[in-house]
């Protein structure tokens, strides 16, 4: 995988249990796990009624060099925004990662 091609900067999200409340529920939050150097491409957006409301989607696609135990459970921020991975597909053997994502709201 050629370094050029990987010019922005994400950060690897995975929800982690921070402590316990009065109730002894957990606290989860959003902890980074590692920023990565990631190539982006926008995909073709779809837009939905619903509710009687349009919604829309921009999905993205992050290419990263190959990073084991990345989950479809992890998120991740870029510019400023959240992405929930709805895809992971390897590239080659062991040598990157494309992650599908659409934004979240946070």
């Amino acid at each position: 995988m050629r370094a050029g091609k990987l010019d922005r900067r994400i950060t690897l999200l995975r929800e982690t249990e921070t402590g316990r409340d009065a109730l002894n529920q957990p606290i989860l939050e959003w902890v980074g796990i590692k920023t990565v150097w990631a190539g982006k491409t926008v995909n073709k957006g779809t837009e939905v009624v619903q509710a009687q409301q349009m919604s829309g989607t921009r999905p993205l696609t992050f290419r990263i060099r190959h990073r084991p135990g990345l989950s479809l459970k992890d998120r991740v921020r870029y510019d400023g925004a959240l992405y929930e991975i709805k895809d992971i597909r390897e590239i080659g053997r062991r040598v990157g990662l494309d992650l599908d994502c659409v934004a979240v709201a946070e």
